[in-house]
């Protein structure tokens, strides 16, 4: 009972201060917001009167200018003003065409008439006549003498007697442009229709606008007296002259009732006044029962050594609030470590989870899920792997803090562009630059959630690029059902990045898309690289086509990046081998300059366009080199003729350096040592190489059997050329037709 009573009276006791007040700031709040209205509304109705001067002058501009450039370029028009006395129909309908054509782009344009000085002659879109005889004669006849660029105010138009006139404005243009000695193009909007532009910008009750020509008349807008102290925003246009003003109707009734804000100021200081008073007398009056409260805890001994003194004197209140802050301090640092370990225990079971190092069922992950607040799971799941592009740049690019920012906002963004599609995911950063997801997925939506899915990627994919300003490429695993089976689907979207370099970055690599496909067989590529050297080392500027026509190759292999990067350090090495048997300076500027810079773009490199331009960019710059010091050199004209010689004549099987000897004159043995010295190659090998070549091509593109293609080679004998083969290719040669023949078909 006692506790009611002193509600009661604390109630009762501050209730007439809370009255006080709440009236007080109820009626400042509207005045307030009422003088806020009205300042606002002022300036809107300023904004008012410029965007409609605005928009009238740009929509007249625009006519104007058509009007200039038409003048200038029209060929009807300017056939009409150079006809000579009396009318050509054809010039007239023409002329007449383009009118309406002007008319009906320019919905603004009420009529168009032209006047043609030689004879007189008026031509509009609706009629012709002479200028004596035409409705709108006194205005030709005076604006023939001054024509102005601007427009005229507003004018009573004529074209049909017996329609009536209508309220137009006026452009008068000479022709040709600038002479104006040839005729004149008269061009009339309708006053209703600059009306219609501006009528809908504002609300007739509320606000009005009026627009007034240069010499004072009313254009149009609000046809109601108005007062000057009404005018609330007045301009002029500097293009046509004309005056906009605007205002609030009633304005001197808004006027009035703003005076009384002064008014209500100072009944709320009296009411205010009045509050403090009564609220000193309840305070005093219900201190007394605080007071005996506090002496209560007078007599306890604080926890911390002057904790509970004021200016040396014990303060009860002090004690309180001591006490209250160590506990507050408690549970927030316990709320700290509860987030913390949470944290923790989120990453380590989803490490677990895609590395299969758990036994975990799906009720005890459902009952995780609820403990440390992750998506619940669903039927099946899928691995995804965002992964940054060209990691080294962004660690080079930014510092270690803005590297954070940049991931967590990644990973934030990954997040919400998955809740606006609905799907539910689950990610961790696995590495500095890969960020793996789980999604769950519903069995019984299997199409809808791979169109999602690509959305999903979509959406990240271009909001990373647009605003991150780096790229991400993101691999996609199988859809698994089982828990256990997620290391699979992680496994699955590594694999599937491991192609980033040939299928290009940027985009999502689905492993599905690379599963089941047949790599291409890296030692195939090796002979390809053997060419490319040997036509570099002969000085043969055909290398580049076959260096791209090796690449070509690569882009539809489809290798891993390590194969990739395995294939280009070959190159580099062969590269080296050759050079390393010619000339000194050659080897030593490759082993200095080239080498090293080639092997850091390899470990920077980020696609196979960017490996095929720097690789080829040095070794042009060597070949040219090169072939400045060899064609100093004796003999090198004759590799050279013996080089065509072989790769024209490497069918004949008596093709050798006895051959060549008694063809060049020389003796077997000099030839060989000048081959080896010039191609880095021996010759037998060089012939092989070829052969094998041309061998290739025609198991893949005839149905030639091996003797056949044997003797199309060069050799009498297919046992001879199957072993030769073999050796080269790593396969007999029908295995090897069959072997490409199944990867082209799947």
């Amino acid at each position: 009972m006692m506790r009611k009573s002193w509600f009661k009276r604390l109630l009762l006791s501050y209730m007439p201060v809370f009255i006080i007040v709440v009236t007080f700031i109820f009626f400042i709040f509207f005045q307030l917001f009422s003088e806020q209205s009205r300042s606002e509304a002022l300036n809107a109705n300023k904004t008012l009167s410029l965007q409609a001067m605005r928009i009238v002058d740009t929509s007249l501009k625009v006519i104007d200018n058509m009007i200039v450039l038409e003048s200038i370029n029209s060929e009807p028009l300017n056939n009409f003003f150079r006809a000579a006395g009396g009318s050509d129909p054809y010039i007239n309908i023409r002329a007449v065409q383009k009118l309406k054509e002007l008319i009906n782009y320019y919905p603004l344009i009420d009529s168009i008439y032209l006047v043609r000085n030689s004879d007189g002659y008026v031509l509009s879109d609706a009629t012709n006549a002479y200028i004596g005889s035409y409705p709108d004669h006194t205005f030709i006849e005076e604006y023939q003498v001054s024509k102005t660029p601007k427009w005229t105010g507003g004018r009573s138009f004529e074209q049909f007697k017996m329609i009536g006139g209508k309220q137009v404005v006026s452009l008068v243009r000479g022709s040709p442009y600038m002479k104006n000695d040839l005729g004149m193009i008269v061009v009339n909007v309708s006053v209703d229709s600059l009306n219609k532009l501006t009528e809908d910008m504002y609300e007739s009750k509320v606000s009005f606008i009026q627009v007034n020509d240069a010499s004072g008349r009313l254009l149009f807008g609000s046809e109601a007296k108005v007062e000057k102290s009404e005018l609330f925003s007045e301009y002029t246009s500097g293009y046509t002259g004309w005056k906009y003003g605007s205002g609030l109707i009633n304005g001197g009734y808004v006027n009035a009732v703003s005076a009384l804000y002064n008014l209500w100021f100072a009944v709320g200081l009296i009411m205010i006044a009045a509050g403090f008073i009564w609220m000193i007398y309840v305070t005093r009056r219900n201190a007394k029962p605080i007071e005996r409260i506090a002496e209560r805890f007078s007599g306890y001994s604080l926890p911390v050594s002057g904790a509970g003194l004021w200016k040396g004197k014990p303060d009860e209140f002090a004690f309180i609030e001591s006490a209250f802050d160590h506990i507050l301090e408690q549970s927030r640092t316990y709320q700290e470590r509860y987030q913390e370990d949470l944290h923790l225990r989120t990453r380590y079971l989803f490490h677990q989870l895609i590395e299969g190092q758990t036994e975990i069922s799906l009720e005890k992950w459902r009952e995780e899920a609820v403990r440390l607040n992750l998506p619940e799971p669903l039927e099946r799941f899928r691995l995804l792997i965002i992964e940054m592009d060209k990691y080294g740049e962004f660690c080079r690019k930014y510092t270690a803090g803005d590297q954070n920012l940049l991931k967590f906002t990644l990973r934030t963004v990954a997040g919400e562009i998955a809740m606006r599609l609905n799907i539910r995911i689950w990610s961790e950063w696995t590495s500095p630059s890969s960020l793996a997801v789980i999604c769950f997925e519903r069995e019984e939506t299997d199409d809808r959630e791979g169109e999602v899915l690509a959305r999903f990627a979509a959406q990240t994919l271009n909001w990373t690029e647009q605003n991150l300003k780096f790229t991400v490429t993101i691999g996609s695993g199988e859809g698994i059902y089982r828990i256990h089976d997620l290391p699979k689907s992680y496994k699955s979207a590594v694999e599937a990045l491991k192609y980033k370099i040939v299928l290009g970055e940027n985009r999502l690599i689905r492993s599905q898309d690379i599963a089941g496909t047949s790599n291409a067989e890296v030692y195939a590529h090796l002979g390809e690289i053997r060419s490319i050297i040997q036509s570099f080392r002969m000085l043969n500027i055909g290398w580049e086509e076959l260096y791209e026509a090796w690449f070509g190759q690569l882009k539809g292999s489809l290798l891993t990046n390590e194969e990739i990067f395995n294939l280009m350090n070959y190159l580099l090495y062969n590269v080296g081998r050759e050079l390393s048997d010619m000339n000194k300076e050659f080897y030593r500027r490759w082993v200095q300059e080239g080498l090293p810079m080639l092997t850091e773009m390899l470990e920077h490199g980020s696609s196979l366009e960017q490996l095929r331009f720097e690789i080829k960019q040095e070794l042009s710059s060597l070949f040219e080199s090169m072939r400045r010091h060899q064609e100093g050199r004796q003999y090198t004209s004759m590799i050279r003729d013996i080089c065509k010689l072989i790769e024209q004549d490497y069918a004949n099987p008596n093709l050798s350096l006895e051959m060549l000897g008694d063809r060049f004159q020389l003796n077997p043995k000099y030839i060989s040592k000048l081959f080896k010295e010039h191609t880095g190659q021996r010759f037998v090998d060089f012939l092989i190489h070829v052969r094998m070549r041309e061998a290739v091509r025609l198991l893949l593109e005839t149905d030639d059997s091996v003797q056949e293609i044997a003797e199309g080679v060069g050799y009498t004998h297919a046992i001879s050329f199957t072993r030769v083969f073999k050796r080269i290719m790593g396969v007999a040669p029908g295995e090897y037709r069959s072997d490409q023949l199944r990867k082209a078909n799947g």
